[in-house]
């Protein structure tokens, strides 16, 4: 089960940053919030949630970590402060020229906790706000509180929200953190389906509603669905509009009326205002309470406390709940990825790390490509394919198939003795907390210098006959003759039994053995080294674990087969094609004809 990742969102207003988060699997610690009303909210849906109410620029002097329950890291800090201007001192960009505003107060709070990562939300107008001086600050006073800075614009209608909806989002992380997982933050990707106002505005439940006027209503009456006041009689958009009718044609906001084949525009803090109306498509008002908190994805049982006017503004105050949640999953999973390399497999004698990095080289070692060049390297034997095609009722590309991945596995029986023997060097001695064991370029498989332990390995015990065992006991009696402290070790890594015996060998009809000339089980091969009596029966008990890992974080590469194409290419008949590889220089081959195996 994955963990939980840890949360402190500020300038929390009616918690739709939060509850995103929260949806995406994350642990809210705490929220921040100065308002009373959407304190008041956030207590009666979140009766759990730490809710700190104050004043954040008291709340930064003091450090926030007086208002926690423990000290543990907090994984992400969240939080859309106000756009505001900065007062620059000089050319240098800093902490000194943002004193004053929210945003020194967030960037304080940050340096306080150093969170894994943080979220920042506002609006898209800071991309541009004061000649773009003001982004650039920000992500300057975030570089210089040790963060990594990624930024995007993303709209609401592009993650299932029924709203078009601009959002400059800014995703921090801190430097140690992106070093370790070593890519990139992903933003999240839009999603295909885009939800319309009729998607999302059925069966709402009763709620408060904001009144037009008479004027209001006798105007909008005109406008059709997805209309504004270009609709109107030109007499009553004069006279409604005023010195505005004259200002050009781009003011749509002004006696809009929405329709329901498309997604909703920005929710704002007050329903009512001439210059951003957005009247209901069937009816002569702006939308209610609720469907201004379904537009904002926020679910029905999330309770906004206040009057109608303060529920407006916190629901127009809100980042979405589900672009919140989109984020959240896109943070999550990059965490995540910090996880999966930060290991816990709990062996004693190999750490996490040197375990899943061995594992992983041993996985990029796999053989995964084959051609026609290097299938027929091993001569292929066409009369066999037949029979077995015949024998085993096979069409001849499922008999090929079974030959490639035979081949393949041949070649890959090598990288499983690279595994094997490279084990060892990363296993540390408790006491030096150094590895005894190397790999030799040439000689024996592994060696111990320190202890005079010479080690060669063999897969099976049923592989070496007669002439390589003997001469491998000789290339062993060599080293106990220039060393009398040697040890040489013939270990099996499956053996017939567990093991740690003399090696008796015949050597010209005469039975020879030595008690410094070993043959070991791999089992106790690995209580040798690691000092642990069931060493090995505890990695074969996590291995599997460690290539489920390392297979999700890497990207898994398919067989890159070319064999059948090319094959066609000496001739359609697949089957064929094998003959005249094999016997193309044979009497009669230049006019052979045969059926494909599997044809009729």
């Amino acid at each position: 089960m994955r963990k939980k990742y840890k949360i402190i969102d500020l300038f929390a207003g009616a918690g739709g940053l939060a509850l995103g988060l929260e949806k995406a699997g994350f642990k809210t610690e705490a929220t921040v919030e100065i308002n009373k009303w959407a304190v008041k909210t956030l207590k009666t849906n979140r009766p759990n949630w730490n809710i700190i109410e104050g004043d954040i620029q008291n709340i930064s002097q003091e450090g926030i970590s007086k208002y926690l329950k423990d000290d543990k890291e907090i994984d992400l800090l969240s939080g859309g402060y106000p756009c505001q201007s900065f007062s620059y001192a000089g050319n240098r960009q800093g902490m000194t020229d943002i004193r004053g505003t929210l945003f020194y107060d967030f960037a304080k709070i940050l340096e306080e906790l150093k969170p894994k990562m943080f979220f920042a939300e506002n609006v898209k107008g800071l991309v541009s706000h004061d000649g773009g001086k003001t982004l650039k600050t920000m992500i300057k006073v975030f570089e210089e509180a040790g963060y990594v800075v990624q930024y995007k614009v993303l709209n609401s209608v592009d993650y299932s929200v029924a709203q078009k909806r601009q959002r400059i989002i800014i995703i921090g992380t801190r430097e140690d953190i992106r070093e370790q997982i070593g890519e990139e933050f992903e933003f999240p990707k839009p999603h295909n389906k885009k939800l319309v106002l009729k998607d999302i505005l059925q069966d709402v439940p009763p709620s408060p509603c904001a009144v037009y006027n008479d004027k209001k209503k006798a105007v909008l009456k005109y406008v059709k669905a997805g209309g504004c006041w270009r609709d109107l009689p030109d007499e009553v958009a004069r006279d409604y509009m005023k010195s505005t009718y004259f200002m050009g044609g781009g003011r749509t906001g002004i006696a809009r009326r929405l329709s329901w084949e498309e997604a909703g525009l920005t929710v704002l803090c007050t329903p009512a205002q001439k210059q951003t109306e957005r009247c209901h498509p069937d009816e002569l008002r702006p939308f209610s309470v609720r469907e201004n908190a379904r537009i904002q994805s926020f679910p029905d049982e999330w309770v906004f406390e206040g009057s109608m006017a303060e529920q407006y503004k916190q629901i127009g105050n809100a980042v979405p709940v589900i672009l919140a949640k989109e984020v959240g999953l896109a943070i999550k999973k990059y965490l995540d990825r910090l996880e999966n390399r930060v290991k816990k497999y709990n062996l004693g004698f190999i750490s996490d790390e040197d375990l899943y990095n061995h594992v992983k080289e041993t996985i990029e070692k796999y053989s995964f490509k084959m051609n026609l060049k290097k299938f027929n390297s091993n001569l292929i034997d066409p009369i066999k394919l037949t029979f077995d095609a015949k024998v085993y009722g096979k069409n001849i590309e499922e008999v090929i198939n079974a030959e490639i991945v035979r081949q393949l596995d041949k070649s890959n029986s090598n990288v499983l003795g690279y595994f094997q023997q490279n084990f060892f060097k990363y296993i540390i001695h408790k006491e030096t907390q150094k590895s005894k064991w190397i790999v030799p370029d040439e000689g024996f498989d592994i060696e111990n210098e320190e202890d005079k332990i010479y080690v060669e390995m063999k897969n099976k015990h049923n592989t070496m006959n007669s002439k390589s065992s003997s001469a491998t006991y000789i290339m062993m009696q060599d080293r106990l003759l220039q060393d009398d402290n040697a040890i040489c070790m013939l270990v099996e890594v499956i053996a017939k039994n567990s093991q740690n015996i003399e090696w008796s060998v015949s050597i010209n009809k005469k039975k020879m053995s030595n008690k410094r000339i070993r043959r070991v089980s791999i089992d106790k091969f690995y209580e040798i080294v690691t000092g642990e009596k069931e060493a090995f029966k505890q990695l074969v008990e996590v291995l599997p674990i460690v290539i489920d890992d390392v297979l999700a974080d890497i990207k898994q590469m398919g067989i890159e087969n070319s064999v059948f194409n090319e094959l066609k290419e000496v001739d359609e008949n697949i089957l064929k094609s094998l003959y005249l590889l094999s016997f193309q220089k044979y009497e009669g081959f230049n006019n052979l004809s045969m059926q494909n195996i599997g044809e009729n």
